[in-house]
This record gives C-alpha cells, structure tokens and sequence, in this order.
C-alpha cells in the first residue's frame, strides 16, 4: 500500500432516508479522508439521494433502476475514485478508527490486498453513540473490507442473482484465488438491527449461504490435479 492511498467509499442505497447521514458522516471523518463517497442510490422512492446530495462534495449520488444489493455494490465500485475501496451500508456506519487502522495493517503486511476488522451491531444510539446488542466478532463482511481495485477487478463483481449472499460468494472466490487478505483485531463497522435489514426483508433466501459454498467447494474440486 502506498504511504498516501486514495481512498474510495461506496454506499448502495435503498430507501435509507432515516439512516444515510449517519453512514455518510461516518465515512466522512476517516483518516485518511476519502476521496470520494458515492452513494449509489438504487431505485429509492424516499428523499435518499436529496439528502446524500445536501453534504455536496466529495459526497456524489448516482441514482439507478433497483437492482439490488449486488448491481449496487458493482456499479459504484466501477464509477468511484480511488485505488482502494471501502464498502458501506446505507444503514450502518464505520468506526471513527475503522479505516486508519486497517490501512496501518496492510502496511505492514504489504503482501495483503484484503483487509477486514471486527463488528458490533446495534438498534439505537446515545447521544449519538451506537449502543452495542452483541459482542465484538471478527466478520469478513464487504461493510468490513478495504479492497485493492485491482484485486476487486481480479476477483470480479458481486453476485446480482442473490439476495444475501453476495458478499460471500465474492469472499470465496478471492480465497480461490489466494489472495492475500488480514483481519484487525478491531472494531471497524457497526452495523444496525432494525425491521428493514436486508437479511430480514430476504430471509428466506437464507439457502443461498449453502449454495455458495457448495459452488465454491465445485469449483476447488474441478481445479485440483
């Protein structure tokens, strides 16, 4: 990693009025500050992308048809600037410390392109503060990577024919690969509980988290000797 890296935060966003301030706030006051913080607003019927836009730069909205988490998380990774890249929720937030102390990790261990931290969830705040529902856990989770472009185009894009399992079917496909990766031992992402998670307006997809890892397990099959 460069000592100076441009970084870039994508926000899929769907119908996230209540919560995008918080998201964008929180990616905001990263050191090193983001480049760019795009929030790719997918079909939303509510006042996401004017009140993203209100922040002005170098927060931009790209607004699109929905189609899902997947399509989001791969058009914004394609149009935002930087040569790595942070993946956010609209209805979470990073950790003051959530980007600088992944960027230290990877600088002493140059050899990594994929760096995750812990996760803490969450329902409400005091005086702005998340109050934690659980414990810290380490959770390679795309709102918990900083990526490499160039391994992010390497592995290629998100699944867009799932509902919850894209981030895991990516996670296994870099394994595939080898590509290097690190966990901080860290908190770097809080991510909210509430009725509209996508894990829950999608729970009966749950399946999907078995599909992917047998796929995985297909594939390493079909490539050994």
């Amino acid at each position: 990693m460069p000592a100076e890296p441009t970084i870039g935060v994508v926000i899929p966003a769907w119908n996230a009025q209540e919560w995008i301030s918080e998201a964008v706030q929180s990616a905001l006051v990263q050191r090193p500050r983001p480049i760019d913080v795009l929030v790719l607003d997918d079909g939303s019927t509510d006042e996401t992308a004017a009140v993203a836009r209100s922040f002005g730069a170098p927060v931009r909205v790209v607004s699109q048809p929905n189609g899902g988490i997947g399509a989001a998380r791969n058009r914004g990774a394609q149009l935002v600037r930087g040569d790595w890249i942070v993946f956010l929720d609209a209805d979470d937030r990073l950790t003051a410390d959530g980007l600088s102390c992944r960027i230290q990790a990877l600088a002493r261990n140059p050899g990594a392109t994929i760096a995750f931290g812990a996760v803490r969830r969450f329902q409400h705040t005091s005086e702005g503060e998340p109050i934690a529902v659980d414990r810290l856990r380490p959770a390679p989770l795309p709102g918990a990577m900083l990526v490499s472009r160039e391994t992010l185009a390497r592995v290629g894009p998100f699944a867009t024919d799932t509902h919850v399992a894209e981030g895991l079917d990516w996670l296994l496909r870099a394994r595939e690969l080898g590509i290097a990766e690190l966990t901080v031992d860290r908190q770097v992402y809080w991510r909210r509980v509430h009725g509209a998670n996508n894990s829950l307006r999608h729970r009966e997809s749950i399946g999907e988290f078995a599909h992917a890892l047998k796929a995985s397990l297909d594939r390493r099959r079909a490539a050994a000797p």
